[in-house]
């Protein structure tokens, strides 16, 4: 009888003493489980993330600007060049160049593509 009640006694504590962990998280701690250091540590750290994405993100969009004025400019050179090629058709070197600002345009779009997938 004393055995099987120092083992109770030793759950009971055992269980006491897991259910007095504490928690910033709302959800999780309870009524008595709740921290409030851990809670700003948590919130700390969750608006530290939410700038380092809206930094990226800054990022990211820099980049895109860079690339599609990259783009604007390649177009602009094509159509020049196209232009200045259409009486007479173009050479061999003109056709190469025409071909080369196809493939630029071509590869910072898609560039851009990625960009706006991240």
């Amino acid at each position: 009888m004393r055995k099987s009640m120092v083992l109770i006694l030793a759950a009971a504590l055992s269980l006491a003493a897991s259910g007095c962990a504490t928690t910033g998280d709302p959800k999780a701690g309870g009524l008595f489980g709740w921290s409030e250091p851990q809670a700003q540590e948590r919130q700390r750290n969750a608006r530290a993330a939410l700038a380092k994405e809206q930094k990226r993100g800054q990022e990211l969009r820099a980049e895109k600007a860079r690339l599609q004025k990259q783009i604007n400019a390649k177009e602009r050179e094509l159509a020049a060049l196209k232009t200045e090629t259409q009486a007479e058709g173009p050479s061999p070197a003109e056709a190469a160049e025409i071909s080369r600002l196809e493939g630029e345009i071509k590869q910072l779009q898609k560039e851009t593509l990625v960009l706006m997938d991240l």
